[in-house]
């Protein structure tokens, strides 16, 4: 497949005109900032997918109360001006504009899911690997898990020497209502990126396979890229098999569902444990978003 942009020669010598960039379905990004290496891979890689068209709003919310002696911020002020000097200089080396904003309110997760709302897409810092540093750690990263009303990026850094981000995608399908859109903006991000897609439909033995709703997606998909996917029906735990096969892949990136579970049932989210176990960015669609 030609490269999108590309010229191709005419037969009658005539400048062919250059083929439209394939449209980016996320192009107004929040990020959140902190200061920690996942929150500025989140600024690249939101950058990544909005590109030099798109718009990133850099956030860092200082929390600051209290006045005096009495004085005390989640991050001081000084610290927040030099993370958004960071951040700023990541957006601007990528060609994306962006606007910086430093927010003393608080708590951080009311404040950032709050603007949130008037963006595409949320891009954070992934929670711990570990979950039980996760619970007591990565307050922001679990309240956009659980108050789930629209797209979420959860970012890790990219490996040493692997792919770029966005270039090899994952998507995982439960053959469910809503899963047709789900790997319909896989194959839109493919598109923008010129990534390879991998379709997985993972089901334990108790549970029907839907084996034939995720070929007839594989088929669409395919068709929609103009290449060969790959599709792997897996038995097992969903989030160990969407885990493991990001992982077998060398993915860097998957796309999945995300029903939004909050307090105890959180605990056996399949999405929750995929954004905990996975080795990198895990980009999560609540069911609002999946509507057809």
């Amino acid at each position: 497949m030609s490269e999108t942009g590309a010229r191709q020669p005419r037969e009658d010598g005539a400048e062919p005109e250059a083929e439209p960039a394939p449209e980016r379905p996320f192009t107004d990004i929040l990020c959140a900032v902190d200061g920690t290496r996942g929150s500025l891979a989140a600024v690249e890689q939101a950058a990544v997918l909005a590109g030099p068209h798109g718009h990133l709003t850099l956030l860092a919310v200082t929390a600051v109360t209290g006045a005096g002696a009495y004085r005390s911020a989640a991050i001081s002020p000084p610290r927040a001006e030099h993370i958004m000097e960071r951040a700023v200089e990541i957006a601007e080396r990528l060609e994306v504009p962006c606007t910086a904003a430093i927010d003393p309110a608080g708590p951080p997760p009311r404040v950032i899911l709050e603007r949130a709302a008037e963006h595409e897409l949320l891009a954070l810092g992934a929670p711990s690997a570990s979950w039980l540093g996760g619970e007591l750690l990565d307050g922001v990263a679990h309240a956009a898990l659980d108050s789930l009303k629209g797209p979420v990026l959860a970012c890790r850094t990219l490996l040493a020497g692997g792919l770029g981000f966005a270039e090899r995608i994952l998507v995982a399908s439960d053959g469910l209502d809503g899963s047709d859109r789900l790997v319909e903006l896989a194959g839109e991000l493919a598109r923008a990126h010129g990534a390879s897609v991998i379709l997985l439909h993972a089901t334990d033995k108790d549970s029907p396979a839907r084996s034939h709703r995720v070929e007839e997606q594989a088929r669409r998909l395919e068709a929609s890229l103009d290449r060969a996917g790959e599709v792997r029906l897996e038995t097992g735990g969903a989030a160990e098999a969407i885990v493991q096969a990001a992982r077998e892949a060398e993915s860097s990136l998957v796309v999945m569902g995300s029903r939004g579970l909050s307090g105890l049932r959180a605990l056996g989210s399949v999405s929750r444990r995929v954004v905990h176990g996975a080795h990198c960015s895990v980009l999560l669609m609540p069911p609002e978003c999946l509507r057809e």
